[in-house]
């Protein structure tokens, strides 16, 4: 085998998105602090900022090739991960717009494995209010399953999202902190379980 270093060997590539067009997002602070965590266990790990990235709306006829080089950029970084964190507001009961519209792009990220196929997906939203993120989670599910992507059995709704950082970014509850540090962890630890045996069960 000589040097050759195979796939399972190499780090775990996560990819983080989320946040949204507001400055100073909590979902993004929130998304932070898990993919430090992803990025502690060992991975390499690459944010996707909504807010910087300019996703156009998706235009259903358009291939690829149709789209300027940040779309392609995009596609690119989702081809090449094992694993990914979703972020998003909840907006008005449900998953911020920004949001839907980057994971709709999944669509042109075609191959053998297309979309989500087999990767884990650690979920996280925040909202002001009680039942937002809650909603906005169960959303997602649904949208990760129809990618054919694996929901981690542990999100991260979070609740009165304006009180549980600081303004650096920092979550004040420790609770809020300690899940989003285990959600990193547990998002490495199931993606090199399925680099390494692509079989695997997950139930």
């Amino acid at each position: 085998k000589g040097s050759d270093m195979t796939s399972s060997s190499m780090p775990i590539r996560v990819v983080a998105i989320g946040g949204t067009l507001r400055e100073n997002s909590t979902s993004l602070w929130a998304l932070q602090h898990a993919l430090a965590a992803a990025r502690d266990a060992g991975a390499s790990t690459q944010l996707l900022d909504l807010r910087r990235a300019q996703l156009p709306i998706l235009q259903p006829d358009w291939e690829l090739v149709d789209y300027d080089e940040n779309v392609r950029d995009f596609i690119n970084v989702i081809r090449h991960a094992d694993a990914f964190l979703f972020s998003t507001a909840g907006y008005h009961g449900t998953l911020a717009g920004v949001t839907k519209n980057a994971l709709d792009y999944s669509d042109l990220s075609e191959g053998p494995n297309p979309y989500l196929h087999n990767k884990p997906v650690g979920l996280i939203a925040t909202a002001s209010g009680d039942q937002a993120a809650t909603n906005s989670i169960r959303a997602m599910v649904d949208v990760v399953h129809s990618l054919r992507g694996y929901v981690l059995p542990l999100s991260v709704p979070i609740h009165a999202a304006e009180k549980a950082f600081d303004s650096t970014g920092h979550p004040t509850n420790e609770r809020i902190a300690n899940r989003l540090t285990q959600q990193g962890r547990m998002l490495v630890e199931t993606a090199a379980r399925l680099k390494s045996n692509p079989t695997v069960s997950l139930a």
